[in-house]
């Protein structure tokens, strides 16, 4: 005997039945405060009268299978008549019941004449069952519609709170000596030598704390608002309001100029750590708004982000090529410098516009502007009058462990540093003499391979051409100085080594090794040549090189090594050390090890 009776009418929503009025029994109210009452038998049913052929038939079924006739749950309304619709779900719970019993048995459970008696029910019943399972399915569509268009505006907090001992181990308190210089450009006399003792510094315990508020109004877009506070400034900073660097000689473009300063000594932010990035917050706890940005799709491919404060061109392009870039967060690399690519930070961050379109499932592209000073109106501000950076990105996948990346940023800067003081040498941010205006080309490579889920391997290049405008100083006055246009070239590049899950799951060990961006070439224009180069220096020809400046020159490698231990979600910590060699591009210098050990906590 096959399963002849089947109709999806069960689990009916009240709303599909009583909302038939064309049907309904004018002569059965609905008395508000009426207790819901459990009926067993057909015979306290109305509408289908107990004389009717129907009822008894129905009675029968349900006393000898054990259906419930009635509604999905089992129950009647108290008084409520029984509708002809009504009747006609309590007959579907009736034919559902009879075909699990028929699935079920493995003999005929159900007699001939029962089934005779439902095949008739369920003809005279046809038009209701057939109206209420269209019901049903509309119901269903409705709902599957709200399910994936409604959406309620949220707002999530998302906490980083982190705790950080750091430590300069090696090359604080070294005294270090440059030569004397037999002419200054500007004065026609020999300079004298410069000593001095690289600061010393103690153990500090610091601080920052990000709050991040994300807020969705459909799903698909986000609304970032983030507060930073801190007090974790660079190590070599000599008090609270002070970010600082290192104290390194020589910084050229001060000892090119200055009387018996030969060495220029100045402030490197080599070795800048993550939790040191405050954005333009005061490092003094002081809280600020470091980052405002709204992300949102265009259609399946295209999404575009709104930068209003902080954005960074890392926030719209795909961070694809680094095992641990978290934004500078606390989970990943000790520094700045092995976070990603230092393309991405030229000129810093700003007001502007990015967005990534995927061409295809494995390649895709990006571009974005940003403007440092975009809420200025003064001239030579604003949104385009001022400091901006424009970046452009392609970015291939042909393997899903194997991201590859062409980079290409323009900038001009009015004056500032390069890399926005957040990593490089001290010519490496500032590149040019005189210290002016200049435009910048930057051209980067980025890539990353996962060789096995624990082991991946990262590395990037970037060549920096930067052209310096010609100007004038002092204009109008007896010590007009006109100048010609400068030029240099800055260069950075690392490989990193990443082991996921090293020790336990969650954990991530890594290693560093790259060139912080320095300085491979910086011509100084006329009338600030050395004599040595030009015929008459007061002529205003010619040109050289101001790295001559630099004794004992070298390139300045960062070596890290770090451990992210995962105690829980919620807690991270992370022991490590940098090793920076030749800082500020000279062997003068003395190298310099620092030592921390971070503990981060996630809310």
């Amino acid at each position: 005997m096959g399963a002849i009776l089947s109709l999806s009418v069960s689990a009916l929503p009240l709303s599909a039945i009583a909302a038939t009025p064309q049907d309904a029994n004018p002569r059965s109210p609905i008395i508000p405060g009426d207790r819901l009452a459990q009926v067993t038998s057909v015979s306290q049913l109305s509408d289908v009268q107990p004389t009717d052929w129907a009822f008894q038939a129905l009675q029968s079924l349900v006393e000898r299978y054990g259906c419930i006739a009635g509604y999905p749950d089992g129950t009647y309304r108290g008084n409520r008549a029984m509708t002809r619709y009504e009747f006609a779900a309590g007959l579907n719970a009736c034919l559902d019941r009879v075909n699990e019993l028929i699935v079920a048995a493995t003999t005929n459970v159900i007699t001939q004449e029962d089934l005779l008696v439902l095949q008739r029910l369920q003809a005279e019943f046809a038009s209701e069952l057939a109206i209420l399972r269209g019901r049903v399915d509309a119901l269903e569509a409705r709902t599957a519609e709200l399910e994936a268009n409604q959406f309620s505006t949220t707002t999530k907090l998302r906490g980083e709170a982190i705790f950080a001992v750091t430590d300069v181990l090696a090359g604080d308190g070294v005294r270090v000596r440059f030569p004397a210089s037999p002419f200054n450009p500007l004065t026609g006399e020999p300079q004298t030598s410069r000593e001095f003792i690289t600061p010393s510094q103690n153990t500090v315990l610091v601080n920052r704390v990000r709050l991040d508020f994300l807020t969705s109004f459909t799903g698909r877009d986000e609304l970032k608002l983030r507060l930073t506070s801190g007090n974790s400034g660079h190590p070599g900073r000599r008090a609270p309001d002070n970010i600082g660097g290192f104290e390194f000689g020589p910084n050229p473009v001060v000892g090119y100029v200055s009387i018996g300063n030969q060495a220029g000594v100045g402030r490197s932010v080599e070795g800048q750590q993550t939790f040191q990035d405050l954005g333009r917050v005061s490092p003094n706890n002081q809280v600020g708004l470091t980052n405002l940005q709204y992300s949102f799709p265009i259609g399946s491919r295209f999404r575009t982000v709104v930068m209003a404060i902080g954005g960074e061109h890392f926030d719209y392009v795909p961070t694809t090529f680094s095992s641990w870039d978290d934004d500078n967060g606390g989970t990943g690399s000790l520094s700045v410098f092995a976070q990603r690519n230092p393309i991405y930070s030229v000129m810093g961050p700003g007001s502007g516009v990015g967005f990534t379109y995927d061409l295809t499932r494995r390649l895709s592209f990006s571009a974005g502007y940003l403007a440092s000073e975009a809420f200025n109106p003064a001239q030579g501000n604003g949104l385009f009058d001022g400091r901006y950076s424009a970046l452009a990105q392609l970015t291939f996948q042909p393997t899903d462990n194997l991201s590859l990346g062409l980079i290409y940023n323009r900038a001009y800067l009015p004056g500032g540093n390069l890399f926005n003081n957040d990593i490089g040498t001290i010519l490496g941010n500032n590149p040019t003499f005189p210290p002016t205006a200049y435009t910048t080309n930057s051209y980067g490579f980025s890539g990353l391979w996962r060789v096995t889920p624990r082991f991946a391997v990262n590395g990037w290049v970037t060549y920096t051409d930067v052209e310096g405008a010609s100007g004038t100083i002092a204009p109008g006055s007896p010590f007009e100085v006109r100048y010609n246009s400068s030029s240099a070239s800055v260069l950075t590049y690392g490989i990193a080594l990443a082991f996921p899950d090293l020790g336990r799951r969650g954990n991530l060990g890594g290693l560093v090794f790259g060139a912080s961006p320095y300085v491979t070439r910086s011509r100084i224009p006329a009338p600030f040549s050395d004599p040595q180069s030009v015929p008459d220096n007061r002529s205003g020809f010619g040109t050289t090189d101001l790295l001559r400046r630099i004794p004992d020159r070298a390139t300045p490698f960062h070596i890290e090594a770090f451990y992210v231990y995962r105690l829980n979600d919620n807690l991270f910590l992370t022991p490590g050390a940098i090793w920076l060699t030749a800082p500020n591009q000279t062997n003068r210098n003395p190298d310099v090890v620092l030592g921390t050990l971070r503990a981060t906590f996630l809310f």
